[in-house]
């Protein structure tokens, strides 16, 4: 009665255990250690591919196929030594399944012996680690990438206790400090006794924040005095960390040498300082040759008895003169080194306001350009753009009387032929040429000595620039103005 119920009890166990093999996909196997026969339980094809009935057929021997080859050797003397011995049985290896894939197992096999001392029995199972392997394969990748990459960290990672003592040190030590490691770990000089005095104060002050919890993450730079007595600028990035049962709390980072691109920045910082100083310097004579000639438009407008009309168009003239310097300041604000400007783009806008300001139609006068992409500095940029507004004004508001239709002709090149240029590389020569086709100057005039503003502001900017101007004037007006300029 008792025995019945021994054995009741033990195929209840017996259920259960299969029962669960098969729902978390595990295998189990009885061995007779003598004929070689196994029997199979659990999650059968789920594991290996085959149905319970093919998979049945598969006796030890049977078994020594389904081990990939190169883990074969190790198992299967191992599994011989244990048949011998009765020594528990525990190898991890890549299991082969019906498609010709492989799995990771873990088998764990005891083995039961008779009153002789043999082996008679092997239950065993089988599990699947495949996930397991593979995310250990990662890890271990992941590790030779974190010691690749501090091999090659040309800065120092650090590590320290809740007190701020130094427990873990790697990296470019003695090339950014001049101390050897061991001086730090030993506790012979620490990383505080090197910060610059000017800077402790706020060196300290971030280690409070993070001892207090006010600052997970404290990044900073500072200067630190290393053995040789050189002054260091470095960037230190340090967090406050915890295992993961947050038992214990510490604090890991890295230093990095940044001197070179202080250096570099504090440079750059000057030179911007000195070049906004320089702009400001050229916006305020801009502004006093602005002046200048609203000044002499005024002294115009005073001397003598002029009408509403002519009063209008004196102001619409200085309001363009200004615009033209104004388009020289936008496209400079606009260019890549703040330096120079792209004439050809700039010629654009000047004339297609000019256009505007006169109320020219595109089907009366055209305007055609032929201007090459050359950069000029803002010196030579202004005096030019105020040359071409005054001779293309005068070609709007003159050339084309009663609604005549005509064309106004713009050329700036480099002329590379000029025999000075071939003899010195210091000047650079161009060569700008304003022309329309309308009725021309008229015989009385000398464009050279007039009471023209306009003209008068021509003669005096091309001397500016060391140029020289000619007018033929023949089948309309045609100003050719030769000039040099330092190359950029």
């Amino acid at each position: 009665m008792e025995e019945d119920f021994c054995k009741e009890n033990l195929e209840k166990i017996e259920k259960r255990f299969f029962s669960i093999a098969e729902i978390t996909g595990q295998l189990i196997f009885d061995g007779d250690a003598k004929t070689g026969k196994i029997e199979w339980s659990g999650s059968i094809e789920e594991f290996t591919g085959y149905t319970p009935e093919e998979f049945s057929k598969f006796d030890f021997a049977a078994c020594k196929t389904l081990i990939h080859p190169e883990d074969r050797g190790r198992v299967w003397s191992a599994l011989e030594n244990s048949l011998k011995t009765g020594e528990r049985f525990g190898q991890k290896f890549r299991f082969r399944k019906k498609n010709g894939s492989y799995i990771y197992v873990e088998d764990i096999s005891v083995f039961l012996k008779n009153e002789n001392n043999y082996v008679y029995r092997g239950i065993g199972l089988f599990k699947d680690i495949t996930e397991n392997k593979h995310a250990q394969e990662k890890l271990k990748v992941s590790e030779e990438h974190i010691v690749k990459y501090l091999q090659n960290f040309r800065g120092i990672g650090f590590e320290l206790d809740n007190n701020f003592n130094l427990v873990l040190l790697h990296g470019a030590v003695e090339e950014i400090t001049g101390y050897k490691s061991e001086e730090f770990l030993s506790g012979k000089t620490s990383f505080a006794q090197l910060v610059n005095p000017e800077d402790k104060s706020n060196f300290l002050q971030n280690r409070k924040k993070l001892s207090t919890g006010s600052n997970s993450l404290v990044e900073q730079e500072y200067r630190i005095l290393n053995k040789n007595g050189n002054i260091v600028w470095v960037f230190e990035s340090i967090q406050f960390v915890h295992d993961i049962d947050k038992t214990n709390q510490f604090y890991q980072g890295f230093i990095q040498d940044v001197t070179e691109k202080k250096i570099a920045k504090e440079i750059i910082d000057k030179a911007e300082k000195l070049r906004k100083k320089e702009i400001h310097h050229r916006i305020k004579n801009n502004l006093q040759v602005i002046s200048s000639l609203l000044e002499l438009e005024c002294e115009n407008l005073m001397s003598s008895n002029l009408e509403h009309e002519k009063i209008t168009e004196a102001f619409r003239e200085s309001n363009n003169r200004i615009v033209s310097m104004s388009i020289i300041h936008e496209e400079l604000y606009n260019s890549k080194n703040m330096e120079t400007i792209n004439f050809a783009s700039y010629l654009k806008k000047l004339t297609d306001d000019l256009f505007k300001s006169y109320k020219v139609g595109s089907s009366d006068i055209q305007l055609i350009l032929d201007v090459e992409d050359i950069f000029f500095e803002m010196d030579n940029a202004i005096p030019l753009g105020i040359i071409v507004n005054e001779l293309i004004s005068n070609s709007l508001k003159y050339a084309f009387p009663e609604d005549r239709n005509g064309k106004i002709h713009i050329k700036l090149y480099r002329d590379v032929n000029n025999k000075k240029e071939v003899l010195t590389s210091l000047c650079r020569h161009y060569t700008l040429v304003v022309e329309d086709d309308g009725v021309g100057l008229p015989d009385s005039i000398d464009f050279r000595n007039t009471s023209s503003l306009g003209l008068q502001l021509v003669n005096i900017l091309v001397d500016q620039i060391n140029g020289n101007i000619e007018l033929k004037n023949e089948s309309g007006a045609k100003y050719t103005i030769q000039f040099m300029d330092s190359p950029i």
